[in-house]
């Protein structure tokens, strides 16, 4: 599966947190730094609203199986809601680790 271009995923990421004060210039930048702190709330929830937001193709797409497998985790997992998303993002867990 082709990655996204740069653009591509600075145009998804301002569409997902417009109403936020992040200021995303260079997409790929950004995603790595939360990437490093996923321990923190702030991180956590930036990756809820990613999961929540976009189907799994563009997911895929925007950071690739690698790094959605450092996403899965129990924290951001767990304060997805609904419940049938949370299941199907645990599986997709599970999946990925194999």
């Amino acid at each position: 599966m082709k990655p996204l271009a740069s653009s591509q995923k600075q145009e998804i990421l301002a569409r997902l947190f417009w109403d936020t004060q992040i200021e995303i210039t260079d997409a790929e930048a950004y995603l790595e730094e939360q990437l490093r702190t996923i321990d923190k709330n702030e991180s956590q929830q930036f990756f809820r609203r990613l999961l929540c937001s976009c189907d799994w193709y563009t997911l895929l797409k925007l950071m690739g199986p690698e790094k959605l497998t450092d996403i899965l985790t129990d924290p951001v997992i767990g304060g997805i809601f609904p419940r049938g998303l949370k299941t199907k993002y645990e599986y997709a867990r599970d999946i990925l680790s194999r």
